[in-house]
């Protein structure tokens, strides 16, 4: 089911066919590089029942990305509630993941817009986070270019991953309705 549409993407739920495509997607080693482990088709599988689950959960979820112009799966964005505690949580979390030969074509931003319009417009929601290993610097760029902030004080240990871990540092943008508001309005 198409649940939003941007100029050149359609943001929908989760096709049979998608598994095969996205873990290839969750296979690449770019893709992964700030990922504890490469993913395969078994957590792939995974990954996209979780995020129909959460879809009949909360109404909202991770969407498959495909290109209007031939329909090819490139990855996944939307809002997510995270299966962990933190000094933020509650919270509803805006996430993506692109096939790397799909970055650097500005279709996370476009996606990532239209996810903001849902959740502040559609859903209602007064705030959103999203969070990444320090390093990241693609995924922090979308963060700022959609209007998120960070600070530095807001940073945390993923309580999922060792401490040892060289992911477990992460960084953590919020992006309020209000702060939304003003943004569209300049």
């Amino acid at each position: 089911m198409v649940v939003l549409k941007t100029e050149r993407l359609i943001l929908r739920t989760w096709k049979e066919q998608d598994l095969d495509p996205m873990s290839a997607i969750n296979q690449d080693s770019l893709v992964c590089e700030f990922l504890p482990k490469i993913g395969n088709r078994m957590l792939t599988k995974k990954l996209i029942c979780r995020f129909m689950d959460h879809y009949e959960k909360y109404g909202f979820t991770a969407y498959a990305i495909e290109l209007k112009s031939n329909g090819e799966l490139i990855g996944f964005i939307g809002l997510m509630v995270p299966s962990f505690e933190a000094h933020f949580t509650p919270a509803v979390e805006i996430a993506w993941r692109l096939a790397s030969q799909h970055w650097g074509k500005g279709y996370a931003t476009e996606a990532a817009k239209t996810i903001v319009d849902f959740a502040f417009i559609t859903l209602k929601l007064e705030e959103i986070v999203s969070f990444t290993v320090e390093n990241n610097i693609r995924s922090r760029r979308v963060m700022e270019k959609i209007g998120m902030c960070h600070n530095p004080k807001d940073d945390f240990d993923h309580p999922k991953l060792p401490k040892n871990s060289p992911f477990c540092r992460h960084v953590l943008y919020r992006l309020t309705r209000l702060n939304n508001q003003k943004l569209r309005e300049l």
